[in-house]
């Protein structure tokens, strides 16, 4: 039975439309996703979540790939992208609720080193437990090593952890550790079933 729930940020806790954010500093769609594809597609960015490369390295790696017409706005993408993670409300209702119930939670995010100059954005921080960033690690999810990190960082039992991710991959690998785990799509009513399923008191509705 689960009594301590794990939270994913982006797509969880916080969205990052990031097409909306790229069409910002270009004149079309087509340039949008360009900038899109240099810059969030790219293996420096997750390099950059492993905490391996500069946010400066990737805006350089990026403007290789790019037209000269867009590098200017990829530099306005790197300087703003945080200014687009905007919180979801359904999950920090269920957080909220959560932890009045007195459930123990936790973060584990892919991550950047920026992430301490957005983290106020997440409504429940000052309600979690612990956090574990991929970037501190210098490893990603879905590597094995970092959910065992997580265990033994905050003296987590596996099998009483109900994990929230919106990636298969990680969600599948946070199962093969042991966790309870649900890929969030979107549909709050049924990730509250699932955790009722596994033990943990969250409210059919809000």
């Amino acid at each position: 039975m689960a009594n301590a729930v794990i939270f994913d940020m982006g797509g969880i806790l916080l969205d990052f439309p990031m097409l909306e954010l790229t069409a910002a500093y270009s004149g079309t769609a087509e340039d949008a996703r360009l900038l899109d594809q240099a810059i969030f597609k790219s293996p420096e960015w997750v390099a950059l979540d492993r905490g391996l490369v500069s946010e400066e390295q990737v805006l350089a790696a990026a403007r290789e790939r790019l037209p000269e017409r867009l590098h200017n706005g990829a530099a306005q993408v790197i300087r703003h992208w945080d200014e687009y993670l905007f919180p979801k409300p359904e999950m920090n209702a269920l957080a909220r609720e959560l932890d009045a119930k007195g459930i123990p939670l936790y973060l584990l995010s892919n991550t950047s080193a920026r992430f301490y100059q957005f983290r106020n954005k997440i409504e429940i921080w000052p309600l979690l437990r612990g956090a574990l960033l991929s970037f501190e690690e210098k490893l990603l999810k879905p590597d094995p090593e970092l959910y065992r990190r997580l265990f033994s960082r905050f003296g987590l039992a596996p099998g009483e952890c109900f994990f929230i991710d919106d990636l298969h991959l990680n969600v599948e690998a946070a199962r093969w550790c042991g966790m309870e785990s649900f890929r969030y799509q979107n549909d709050i009513t049924r990730l509250r079933a699932a955790l009722r399923e596994a033990g943990i008191p969250a409210a059919a509705e809000c």
